[in-house]
């Protein structure tokens, strides 16, 4: 791993996107079912290199919020499954490291600065609004899809390439499984260009008899199959990272994949499949001791135009006009023991969100400032402070918890 272009403190990581990030699994898939792609270049030959030219059918479980450090806490009751990895390493997040960011780099093969959706909260300046991107509402209110009420067009609003229609060119059938709820969203809709079908699921074990069928039915066709599953995320923001549920939930959902999928699928649909196992970024614990609410530094709110955007452990900061650079030094001073801030053109600049050409928003969504959260510290404005007590399990930033994640290759028909 080479020096990072910016100075951040030592604990924080910086994603290699030459190859070493979780935007790099959709040109590894596509060189291992020898489809043309245009994005970033794959993960770096050892870790899917020993299956090239074996595989015409890939299927990627992305298990949410599935950290490094949680891998390794429970790998020691995990070994009936490690041992069978054909790949296995550990790789990146993106920045930040946040479900948004995460899965629209796994739907187009690009980076965050590239595609554009840099975060959970974004500035609408169209609208002069903050929109949450998980249910494309403004902030302010929940109204699930409101900017697509307010006229946002979905078909152009991700600006990279859909990674199924990519596939669709070269003959490969993308399928999504995925909750629900989930599956006529906004963000769904976006992510989901070129998908040839979606399955909701329930439970996990839903997921893998879907799963299933779908490989069995399709026994011997190339294909792509992505699979999302998010009570482990979930868990963890309830509970936090370390809490007994999410290890319980992490062991029963493997437990289900044994039983449920590879224990029970064919000789044919087994032929040429290989199975990928990655997180999208991990958790850390946030407690409240590290909480840096903005309404107590009523002296940085006045050089604010409006509330950050972003995340509490990775915000996007707007200045006055002609506030910018006593906004950043008084972040750095004030503020260096719970961040590290930067002018966001130098964020942009060295790499952080990716390398260019970047998407024409990326400027205008990051602001002035784009801060990272050190240890557990959360910056929270006046609407996340109602929050933060359901959310002791938090991520968005650079430390080693939230950027590291395990990635598994197994070739199903060993």
């Amino acid at each position: 791993m080479r020096e990072p272009p910016l100075p951040i403190p030592d604990d924080f990581v910086w994603p290699d996107y030459t190859g070493g990030t979780i935007a790099n699994i959709p040109a590894t898939i596509a060189a291992l079912l020898d489809a043309p792609f245009t994005g970033l270049p794959p993960l770096y030959p050892s870790l899917w290199q020993p299956l090239h030219g074996r595989v015409k059918r890939v299927i990627l479980l992305l298990v949410d919020a599935l950290g490094w450090n949680l891998f390794q806490q429970e790998l020691p009751r995990l070994e009936w499954l490690a041992g069978r990895a054909v790949v296995s390493g550990k790789i990146t997040s993106v920045f930040p490291s946040t479900t948004v960011a995460a899965l629209s780099s796994l739907w187009t093969g690009v980076a965050p600065a590239q595609h554009g959706l840099v975060g959970l909260r974004l500035f609408f300046p169209e609208y002069a609004v903050l929109g949450q991107l998980i249910k494309f509402t403004p902030n302010f209110i929940s109204v699930p899809d409101g900017l697509v009420q307010a006229g946002v067009d979905l078909a152009s609003f991700l600006a990279a390439p859909g990674f199924a229609s990519q596939l669709a060119t070269a003959g490969i059938p993308t399928y999504s499984l995925k909750g629900q709820h989930f599956l006529n969203s906004a963000l769904s809709q976006m992510h989901n260009r070129g998908v040839v079908a979606q399955y909701g699921i329930v439970t996990m074990a839903d997921l893998l008899v879907q799963l299933r069928g779908l490989l069995e039915q399709t026994a011997g066709a190339p294909l792509y199959a992505n699979a999302y599953w998010p009570a482990i995320d979930t868990l963890s923001h309830v509970y936090g990272p370390y809490h007994p549920s999410v290890a319980a939930e992490l062991h029963a959902v493997l437990a289900q994949l044994k039983t449920e999928l590879l224990d029970r699928l064919s000789r044919p649909a087994r032929e040429g499949t290989a199975l990928f196992i990655v997180g999208d970024h991990g958790q850390i614990l946030s407690p409240p001791s590290q909480n840096v609410r903005l309404a107590d530094h009523p002296e940085l709110q006045q050089l604010l135009l409006m509330r950050p955007g972003g995340e509490p452990r990775a915000p996007y900061l707007f200045a006055r006009q002609g506030c910018k650079a006593e906004l950043l030094a008084a972040l750095n001073g004030r503020l260096g023991e719970a961040l590290v801030a930067f002018d966001a053109a130098d964020i942009l600049a060295a790499g952080l969100l990716g390398p260019g050409p970047h998407a024409p928003e990326t400027a205008a969504r990051l602001g002035d400032i784009v801060a990272t959260m050190r240890q557990g510290y959360l910056l929270l404005s006046l609407d996340e402070v109602k929050k933060v007590d359901e959310m002791p399990g938090r991520h968005g930033g650079m430390t080693a918890g939230e950027m590291e994640v395990p990635w598994l290759g197994f070739y199903l028909e060993d």
